[in-house]
């Protein structure tokens, strides 16, 4: 028996090995997410080229404007105020807060991963969702919700009670695109209260609720938030259904892991936006990065294989639209 073990555990690294290596890992991805906002910046694209061009308006001797502490207005007034005190450029400030939050998150979902004895299925995955261009966005463009997602996960796996409850709450203040996470999180648990074996409740019933909250947040978030009008191609919707059919079948038994069962509603709120003209893309790269700690920490050999061959197409196909839109 002893030997047994040893041998199906002998991908599985010690402890201390384990954070090391995944401390090492998130400060390289830090660098990297840096790299790629600093890209960005020069290129003109994603959100970071509006929040330069927003404070270059304003000289360093200039008071900061007047502006309102809804949406992004506490953001911006954080900015400024960093700006001044330490004397320093606005894509400094920006780059250190995309180093900090891609290295926390990234160590974080390292060093969580229970499914030791996959762990050299898992590399290949981990260095492409970590690298796709719809997950590294998730930090280096949309810094502010980058920060908020930070705190949400801090608080859904390292705390409980009333300091889970502060954080949920503040990560919802600071981004209100963690509110669906908030949602979906107490709603999994409410779920899981109810005795499945009394009332035959199952999967199927599960999903079908899902959904039907998802269409709900698509349709609350439409109507009381600012949600951009979809601009995306139809080739590159074609990719997010490819992916999703993944997430959705690659296993049963995600829908009853919180982090399959988050992963699977982001995936059914950015459709059900579609339907409403209401783009919710950052959605998908939330998606996949759950997904992926479902696997980590619950996954099995075939479904961590099926889901790296499924996504290795996804994975070229957005990096040369990225390379495309880069050179174009």
């Amino acid at each position: 028996m002893s030997s047994y073990s040893q041998k199906k555990y002998r991908f599985s690294l010690s402890s201390g090995l384990n954070k090391l290596i995944a401390f090492i890992f998130s400060i390289f991805y830090g660098f990297f997410i840096v790299l790629m906002l600093r890209l960005q910046y020069q290129l003109g694209s994603g959100d970071i080229g509006s929040y330069i061009y927003f404070f270059d308006q304003f000289n360093a001797n200039a008071d900061a404007p007047q502006i309102s502490l809804r949406a992004d207005g506490a953001f911006r007034l954080t900015i400024f105020f960093l700006q001044d005190y330490f004397d320093i450029e606005v894509l400094s400030i920006l780059a250190i807060f995309a180093f900090f939050i891609s290295s926390i998150v990234s160590y974080i979902f390292l060093l969580n991963i229970k499914s030791q004895k996959y762990l050299v299925y898992l590399l290949p995955l981990i260095l492409m969702i970590f690298t796709t261009p719809i997950v590294q966005a998730l930090f280096s463009s949309y810094i502010r919700s980058g920060i908020a997602f930070s705190m949400l996960m801090i608080g859904m796996i390292y705390f409980r009670g009333i300091f889970q409850l502060l954080l949920f709450g503040l990560s919802s203040i600071i981004h209100f695109s963690m509110i669906p996470f908030v949602g979906f999180y107490i709603l999994f648990h409410m779920i899981r209260r109810i005795k499945y074996s009394e009332i035959k409740l199952n999967n199927t019933f599960t999903l079908i609720l899902l959904i039907f909250t998802s269409v709900v947040v698509a349709i609350v978030g439409g109507i009381f938030q600012e949600i951009n009008p979809i601009n995306s191609s139809f080739a590159y919707n074609l990719l997010i259904l490819y992916i999703s059919l993944f997430i959705i079948f690659t296993s049963r038994r995600s829908i009853r892991n919180i982090f399959g069962f988050l992963s699977m509603g982001m995936v059914f709120v950015y459709f059900s936006g579609l339907f409403m003209d209401s783009s919710y893309s950052r959605y998908i790269g939330y998606a996949v990065l759950l997904y992926f700690f479902f696997l980590a920490q619950d996954g099995k050999r075939n479904e961590i294989e099926i889901f790296t061959a499924g996504f290795i197409p996804f994975y070229i196909l957005t990096n040369y639209f990225m390379l495309t839109n880069f050179t174009s």
